[in-house]
Formats: C-alpha cells, structure tokens, sequence
C-alpha cells in the first residue's frame, strides 16, 4: 500500500512538472524607446513583465548586448530582489522578482543625430509557486534616437 501512494505521488509531480514546461512562457521581455539630446547619455530600460503569483530569480536574469548599433553600452544594472526562502532547499535563501523588473542599461553619450538600433538577449527563469518554465533566453530590439 505504501508503495502505491509513493508511486502515485511520484506520478503527480511528474505530471505537474512537464505541465509547468510545455504550457506557454507567461513572461514578457520588453525594452523601451530613448530619445536622447545629441551630447547627452541615458539609460535604456529593458522591462521582464512578471505575472501575479509568479517570480524569476535574479541569479538567473542576464542581459547580454548582441548588437550596440555603433553606441557605447554598459553593464545592465539589475535592481535589488526580494530574499526569500528556495523551494528547492528552504534552508537558503534566494533573491527573486515577484513583480515586474526594469533593468537599466547605461548609454555612454552619443554625438550624432540619428536613429540607432540595438539588439540584447535576455535570459531568465521563471516559476509559479515551485513548479518552474525551463530557463528562457528572449532577443529585445530597441531604438536609440539621438536628436
């Protein structure tokens, strides 16, 4: 008897695992138009959108450049997560974004007017309660306006 409610245990969470990855990413990965004065720098906002009831880990957010369109970008600048115990091991704690993310990327200051693309690859994972999407890796394009 015991064996079949631990076989059975095991099949429920097998089968609440694989649902947790084949149902769609509920995540969204954004980033904002910047319109900047010619001589001038900003910072380009790159938004994860995290749904209610759902979190990423900050240990597994990375934003990589793929394509500066000529400009000097800096290293992403992640805000502070919330620490909160992991599901996996509640003995440690692990920062995560229970609410929607803005990352700023630093643009160093652009001379020429102009229209300037770029390209950047956003990594993530994201869960719902203890059941987590496989980690994602999304391609964001933004436009840079220099007036």
């Amino acid at each position: 008897m015991t064996r079949l409610i631990a076989m059975l245990a095991l099949v429920l969470g097998l089968s609440q695992s694989v649902q947790a990855r084949s149902t769609d990413n509920p995540f969204r990965v954004e980033a904002e138009r910047l319109t900047l004065a010619a001589g001038a720098g900003g910072a380009l906002r790159i938004t994860i959108a995290v749904p209610r009831d759902h979190h990423l880990y900050k240990d597994m957010v990375e934003v990589t450049v793929v394509s500066a369109g000529g400009l000097k970008l800096s290293e992403a600048s992640m805000p502070p997560g919330l620490k909160k115990p992991d599901p996996a091991d509640p003995s440690t704690l692990r920062e995560v974004y229970d609410m929607d993310v803005i990352i700023e990327v630093p643009v160093g200051a652009v001379k020429e007017a102009g229209e300037y693309p770029v390209v950047f690859s956003v990594s993530y994972q994201g869960c719902k309660k203890s059941l987590c999407w496989m980690p994602q890796t999304d391609e964001v394009r933004a436009k840079i306006f220099v007036k």
